[in-house]
């Protein structure tokens, strides 16, 4: 039986980033985006989610999840704990 790429991911044995308002990183390597305090993006490339353009600009409240390959995150305000993979 195969595994998916998803049931496999283990964000907590790789590490995680802690990135806070005018925080900017590129090149790193995301699978997930955990908002700890609502957070707004300046920035966001994910070349798993089509229309990451829509996710710059609103607010995000604290305790949602946004998962994805990501490899650029620019936070504006807030706190996002960004779960490498």
């Amino acid at each position: 039986m195969s595994s998916s790429r998803n049931n496999t991911l283990e964000f907590s044995s790789v590490g995680s980033d802690i990135l806070e308002a005018a925080d900017a990183v590129t090149g790193k390597r995301y699978g997930a985006l955990q908002i700890l305090n609502d957070t707004v993006f300046g920035a966001l490339t994910a070349s798993s989610i089509d229309g990451t353009a829509k996710l710059v600009g609103p607010t995000f409240a604290a305790g949602t999840v946004i998962y994805g390959a990501f490899s650029e995150v620019t936070v504006t305000s807030g706190i996002v704990a960004a779960h490498k993979y």
